[in-house]
C-alpha cells in the first residue's frame, strides 16, 4: 500500500512537469525594444521681407541698391514618436541632416498679375548680382539663420514700369528618397523704372536796380532798393517765383535791417515762369554809418532760391573850415594852426555830435598823430548850437615841418569799425620859402 501511494505521487508530479514544458515551447518570443528616431523640422523655411521692398530709378540714370533677407530654420517638431533628448535634424523623413543646403532663385518677374516679356526678364535678372552669401546653408536645426545680400544695377534695357521680383527658397537635398519637413519660402520686392520727366531745375534769377554798386550814401537820405527776380522758363518747365526777401547786412550782423515787410512788388507774386517781377522799397532816413550789403533773393514754385547783393556804404558830409579851407593858403612851419571842419547830412543839415571821432593828422616825413575827443590841448573840441547841433570841431596843430599835410576824419562804424568820412590837406613852408 506505501508503495503504491509513493508510485502514484510520483505519477503526477511527472504529468504536471510534462504539461509545464508543453507551454514553455509554444509561448511567442519578447518583441526587442525599438529607439525612437531624433526630432526633426516641420513647415517652411523662415524668410524676412527683402529689404528694401521698392528700388526706384530714372531709366537713364546710373546707380545701383543693396538688398537683404534673412533665412532660418523651419520650427522643431516635437511629439512622442520622436525622441526629443537626441540632437535635433533638418527634415522628418528618411535619413536627417545636421546642415541644410538650400537653392536661393528668382522665380518670377511679373507686371501688374502678369509675366513679363522675356527680354525685360532678361534684363532684370542682368541687373541683379549674384547672391552675396554661398554656401547657401543653415545650421543648427531649429535656431540656424543666415543674412543674404544681393543688389540690382540700373539699367536702362528694361522699360519703363514697375516689376515684382520674387526670390523662392527651398532645401537642395538631393539623393535621399521622402525627404520632407522643409518646405520653400518666397518673398517679393518691387524693382519701379521711370521715365526721365523735366524738371524746374535753375533758380530765379535776381538783379539790383538800386542801390549801384559801392553807391556812397549820407546820413539822413533815402535808401532806394530796387531789383528784379524772374524764373527761367526753361521749355516749359519752368515754375515762376513765388515768394521775394530782402536785407541789409553788416560785418557784424547779417540781420542788421529787414526790408521784406517795406517791399513792394509788382506785378504780385505768384507770376509764371518767364515773368519778371520788381521788388521796391525806401528807408528814409538811413541813420547809420558803416559799410552795408543788401541781398534779396527770390523763390521759385519747385523750391529753388536765387539771390543777389550788392555793397553800399553811408557817412557823412565832410566840409574843411577856415582858416584851412581859404584857398592857397599857406601855413609857416612851427606856427599852431587851428584844424576847423564841420559834419553835415545829405541835405547839408549839421548834425550833432558823432561818435566816435578820430582826427588823424599825416605830416610830410614825420608819421601820423590821431586826435581824439577832449578839452586837452591835443584833443578835439567842438561848438554847438542852441538845438545841440556841431557848427565846428576844431584841434590846434603845432606844423614840425615844412610840406603838405592830410587831416583824415574818422567815425566809428555801426560794428564798431573805423570808417573814413573823407580827408582834406594843407601846406606848411618856412617864411619866405616854398612847401615841400
Amino acid at each position: 500500500m506505501s508503495a503504491f501511494r509513493t508510485l502514484k505521487r510520483s505519477s503526477i508530479s511527472l504529468t504536471a512537469l510534462g504539461f509545464g514544458l508543453a507551454l514553455a515551447a509554444t509561448a511567442p518570443a519578447a518583441p526587442p525594444p525599438q529607439s525612437k528616431p531624433p526630432c526633426g523640422t516641420s513647415g517652411a523655411v523662415e524668410m524676412t521681407d527683402v529689404a528694401p521692398g521698392l528700388y526706384s530709378y530714372t531709366s537713364t540714370a546710373a546707380g545701383q541698391e543693396d538688398f537683404e533677407f534673412v533665412l532660418s530654420s523651419p520650427s522643431l517638431q516635437r511629439n512622442p514618436s520622436c525622441d526629443s533628448s537626441l540632437p535635433y535634424v533638418f527634415g522628418n523623413g528618411k535619413g536627417g541632416l545636421d546642415t541644410l543646403p538650400l537653392s536661393i532663385s528668382v522665380s518670377g518677374i511679373e507686371e501688374n498679375g502678369a509675366p513679363v516679356s522675356p527680354g525685360t526678364d532678361t534684363a532684370l535678372r542682368a541687373g541683379l548680382t549674384a547672391f552675396a552669401t554661398a554656401p547657401f546653408e543653415l545650421t543648427p536645426p531649429g535656431t540656424g539663420s543666415q543674412k543674404i545680400t544681393f543688389s540690382f544695377i540700373n539699367t536702362s534695357a528694361v522699360p519703363a514700369g514697375e516689376y515684382d521680383v520674387t526670390i523662392t527658397v527651398a532645401h537642395a537635398v538631393t539623393g535621399v528618397q521622402g525627404f520632407g519637413g522643409v518646405d520653400s519660402a518666397s518673398k517679393t520686392f518691387v524693382i519701379k523704372v521711370e521715365e526721365p520727366q523735366d524738371v524746374d531745375a535753375l533758380p530765379p534769377v535776381v538783379g539790383f536796380v538800386a542801390p549801384v554798386a559801392n553807391q556812397v550814401i549820407k546820413l539822413n537820405s533815402a535808401l532806394d532798393i530796387g531789383f528784379t527776380a524772374e524764373d527761367p522758363e526753361e521749355n516749359g518747365v519752368g515754375t515762376g517765383v513765388r515768394d521775394v526777401r530782402a536785407k541789409v547786412a553788416t560785418s557784424c550782423n547779417d540781420a542788421f535791417y529787414s526790408l521784406t515787410p517795406l517791399l513792394g512788388v509788382v506785378p504780385a507774386l505768384p507770376v509764371a515762369a518767364g515773368v519778371q517781377t520788381s521788388g521796391t522799397a525806401s528807408v528814409v532816413p538811413w541813420l547809420s554809418v558803416g559799410t552795408f550789403t543788401v541781398t534779396a533773393e527770390a523763390d521759385d514754385a519747385a523750391g529753388h532760391t536765387g539771390q543777389a547783393s550788392v555793397t553800399f556804404t553811408a557817412g557823412v558830409n565832410l566840409d574843411s573850415l577856415p582858416p584851412i579851407s581859404v584857398p592857397n593858403r599857406q601855413f609857416n612851419t612851427g606856427s599852431t594852426v587851428p584844424i576847423k571842419f564841420v559834419f553835415r547830412d545829405a541835405d547839408g543839415a549839421l548834425l550833432p555830435p558823432m561818435d566816435g571821432l578820430v582826427v588823424r593828422i599825416k605830416a610830410p616825413t614825420a608819421g601820423s598823430e590821431d586826435r581824439v575827443a577832449g578839452d586837452g590841448a591835443g584833443n578835439v573840441r567842438w561848438d554847438v548850437d542852441e538845438y545841440g547841433f556841431v557848427t565846428q570841431y576844431i584841434t590846434n596843430y603845432t606844423i614840425v615841418e615844412n610840406g603838405t599835410y592830410t587831416v583824415e576824419i574818422l567815425l566809428t562804424d555801426t560794428c564798431g569799425d573805423e570808417a573814413s568820412q573823407g580827408s582834406f590837406t594843407f601846406a606848411a613852408a618856412s617864411k619866405g620859402g616854398k612847401t615841400k
